[in-house]
């Protein structure tokens, strides 16, 4: 006897995958219901998509290995996405070089060499310049890794809340292990090259800042950058004093900046130039050295001085895109999916002393 309730559902199904392919828009619409977007856009496609994913949910944990890797190329795209989206905010900390990952990251080093304009008699010989430049291959490359347990009920039953954050933190995290990286690599290039524009004392003082923006600013417009425990240390900054008498401390603040730290608890510009606040977000799965909070993914003591309309020295490398596998650990006696990504940084010693990078020596720099 045909059980008709049965072969409805797979009618159903099947004519549900028919009329959304290609499979982008289903992953586009379990997306927007994981993440609570507007989904009314996509009409009876949603329920159509939510039957069939909770369809092959239930396969998945009946431990059917076809629905399980179908499961798994799905959410793969769903972190893909919003991860090389985010990857974008790289442009503006350095030259983002993006090849497959069956290529070289290759990039110029131009170098000008010989006299350039003089002064000479009428007919006078002349040396002229010329540009000589070299090829570099990035080979400084890890391998920034993510990943979390899998769950096939959440699918089956239809637990997306659970479903988006834990695509959330695999996003999160692989994203400030690469910032990490770009910090770092900021820090170690600019204090061992030869020629500088760097300074390390405990605090960030008026002193050292504006010693570095008066050679940063030569190379163009400056943004100055870094975490909140750097940042607010410009508020102390832009005070005036009044009175005459050297004895006295009294400072006194503009309206206009009070308004600004009254809005936002940050000083906006300093000198003309933005002043930007680095997002650095708590790794709540690890403790600072004193057990009593949570560490910081990003270095907290560096701020950056950042020239615009200019080459940057800092070249960043990524190879190929998001790659994942899953499988079942032992040790822990889960199925759980990995993903990978190929990245790589590299300082241009030589134009190292374009960016101005001062280091506040109460935090480390080097977290891991």
């Amino acid at each position: 006897m045909i059980d008709f309730k049965k072969f409805e559902l797979n009618a159903e199904i099947n004519s549900a995958m028919k009329n959304i392919y290609p499979k982008k828009e289903a992953v586009e619409i379990f997306s927007a219901i994981c993440n609570g977007k507007d989904i009314t856009k996509y009409g009876d496609k949603v329920d159509k998509v939510m039957a069939y994913m909770k369809h092959i949910g239930q396969k998945a944990v009946d431990g059917d290995v076809q629905a399980k890797a179908e499961i798994n190329a799905i959410r793969t795209m769903m972190i893909e996405a919003p991860l090389v989206k985010r990857l974008s905010l790289f442009d503006f900390m350095g030259e983002k070089i993006q090849v497959g990952y069956d290529e070289e990251v290759r990039y110029k080093v131009y170098q000008l060499q010989g006299k350039k304009s003089g002064e000479q008699a009428n007919s006078g010989s002349f040396p002229f310049a010329t540009v000589n430049w070299r090829t570099e291959v990035m080979t400084e490359f890890t391998t920034i890794t993510g990943g979390f347990v899998v769950d096939y009920r959440e699918v089956a039953t239809g637990n997306t809340d659970a479903i988006a954050v834990a695509n959330e933190q695999v996003v999160t995290d692989m994203l400030n292990q690469m910032f990490y990286k770009i910090m770092v690599a900021y820090h170690t290039g600019i204090k061992n090259a030869p020629i500088r524009n760097y300074s390390d004392v405990e605090g960030i003082t008026k002193v050292a800042l504006d010693t570095a923006l008066k050679k940063a600013r030569r190379f163009g417009n400056l943004t100055i950058t870094g975490d909140y425990s750097v940042i607010e240390q410009l508020s102390d900054f832009v005070g005036f004093s009044t009175c005459t008498d050297t004895n006295t401390n009294t400072v006194m603040f503009s309206e206009a900046v009070m308004e600004e730290i009254r809005k936002s608890g940050l000083l906006k510009f300093y000198k003309g130039f933005p002043v930007v606040e680095i997002p650095n977000t708590y790794n709540v799965t690890k403790l600072n050295d004193a057990g009593d909070f949570f560490e910081t993914y990003l270095p907290e003591g560096l701020l950056l001085i950042v020239p615009s309309g200019v080459t940057s020295p800092l070249k960043i490398g990524i190879k190929g895109g998001l790659t994942s596998m899953s499988g079942t650990d032992i040790s822990l006696r889960a199925e759980v999916t990995r993903f990978d990504m190929e990245f790589g940084t590299k300082l241009i010693k030589e134009q190292a002393y374009q960016i101005g990078l001062l280091s506040d020596t109460r935090y480390e720099v080097n977290k891991y």
